[in-house]
């Protein structure tokens, strides 16, 4: 699976999770993974602390194996909106 194709998986997925989580449980990520310091942490706007988590995540899920991908976005239920063409809408209606 190329770059691409992962990263078209896990941004929803962490735009989902994001959604989902306190901003208590992104500080405490960063602060886990050793990416900051404590202060370093508390120092940040909501803005830099988006960021920064957004980040930390795409990039842990990215070195990660297709299949776990897969499985976090079954296990944080994550679903999303397809757009088909309208030629597909006609096949779909017909079926």
């Amino acid at each position: 699976m190329s770059q691409a194709q992962k990263l078209s998986l896990i941004q929803p997925l962490v735009e989902h999770m994001m959604q989902t989580q306190d901003v208590t449980e992104w500080r405490e990520a960063l602060l886990d993974q050793g990416i900051m310091s404590k202060e370093e942490v508390v120092a940040l706007d909501q803005n830099a602390l988006h960021a920064a988590y957004k980040t930390l995540k795409i990039m842990q899920l990215l070195n990660e194996h297709p299949d776990h991908i897969m499985n976090e976005i079954e296990r944080n239920k994550v679903c999303w909106k397809l757009d088909f063409g309208y030629e597909y809408h006609q096949g779909a209606v017909c079926y």
